[in-house]
Formats: C-alpha cells, sequence, structure tokens
C-alpha cells in the first residue's frame, strides 16, 4: 500500500470516528450516566469507548454497523467498571475495629469457659470442642462417639443456656447486624462464673 493510500485510509477512519462521536456522544453519554455513580466515571467510560473505536479502526475493518457497536462496547464498559470497583471499593471504617472485636472475644471466651463448665455435662465437652477448639460438628460427632443430629442438638441447646447465662452476667451490646461489639458486667447480679 503506498504512502498515499495508506493516508487516505486514515483520513476516512478518522472522519469515521469524528462522526460516530458527534451522533452518539450525547447518547452514549445519558446512557452511561444513568448506569454509573458520576459524571466522571461516566466522561471516563465513553472516552474509553470511543478510543476502542479509534483503535478498531486503526487495526481492523470498521465495525459494520458502529452504533449496535458503541452500544455493546459501551454496556461491556459499564460492566468492567462495576467488576473493578469491586475490587477497590473503600473498606468499611468499622474495619478499624477489628482489633477491638479480637479483644472481646477473647475477654468473653475467658469468661465463657466457666460458663460452659457451669452447664450440665451433656452440653460442655460439645461446646468446648465446637465454640472453644473450633472444631466441626463431624469432628465432635466422632470425638464424642455421637451422632451428628445429637451433637447438632446438643451445641444449640448448650448455646442458648450459655446465651442465658450471660444475660444474667452482662449487659451485651450489639451492632446493627446482631452481632455482639460490647458488654458490660450488671452491677445488680454479680457474675461468680467469670
Amino acid at each position: 500500500m503506498s504512502r498515499l493510500s495508506r493516508k487516505y485510509e486514515m483520513n476516512k477512519k478518522t472522519t469515521i470516528v469524528e462522526q460516530a462521536w458527534q451522533d452518539y456522544q450525547r447518547k452514549l453519554i445519558s446512557f452511561i450516566r444513568n448506569r454509573v455513580d458520576t459524571t466522571e466515571d461516566a466522561e471516563d467510560i465513553l472516552n474509553d469507548v470511543f478510543a476502542s473505536l479509534l483503535k478498531q479502526t486503526s487495526d481492523k475493518d470498521i465495525p459494520d454497523n458502529i452504533a449496535s457497536w458503541l452500544y455493546r462496547v459501551t454496556k461491556n464498559r459499564i460492566v468492567d467498571y462495576y467488576r473493578g470497583r469491586k475490587r477497590v471499593e473503600e473498606l468499611p471504617e468499622d474495619l478499624a475495629s477489628e482489633n477491638a472485636n479480637t479483644n472481646l472475644f477473647e475477654s468473653l471466651s475467658s469468661c465463657m469457659l466457666p460458663m460452659i463448665k457451669a452447664l450440665p455435662d451433656d452440653y460442655q465437652q460439645p461446646l468446648i470442642l465446637s465454640e472453644m477448639e473450633g472444631k466441626k460438628h463431624k469432628e465432635v460427632a466422632s470425638q464424642l462417639n455421637l451422632t451428628l443430629p445429637t451433637v447438632k442438638s446438643r451445641i444449640l441447646r448448650g448455646r442458648k443456656q450459655l446465651y442465658r447465662s450471660m444475660v444474667a452476667c452482662c449487659k451485651l451490646h450489639r451492632d446493627q447486624a446482631g452481632k455482639i461489639v460490647d458488654y458490660e458486667q450488671k452491677n445488680t447480679t454479680p457474675c461468680n462464673d467469670c
């Protein structure tokens, strides 16, 4: 291909991209803006779409139906925007309090062991193995030579009794999700178990 032919082809492709920009830029920005959070993000996506069109026209043949190509690429870029956003999203503010929750768990754990030992014998060992040692229910059942449903039942009933003991001893503070975030010992009924 001669220099003149290449220059003609480049001008033709550039003209097509410019025409597509004039014809579809406003429609696409509106389409994108309705699907993303900010105008800046919408403009970034739009520029990326037209950069892809420019690359497409310089690398290969011009798409037959530019409108459908533009909308298909735009939809893909919006999907990419949300995929990338999941990875880069800001960390929740309560993540910093993760260490505080660990200390809370350790503090409650040291208080819970005497409470677990105050439970009936049927509930003590399954709770210690599952809750304190972190073993799975199947492992607990195998170790205690019990059936899996029996172990699950004992753990559930033991948790309920343990919760009653904790509520009698301490005032529990929960977050919106229902997780215990703090506790304080009740003054009226001192807890002898912890």
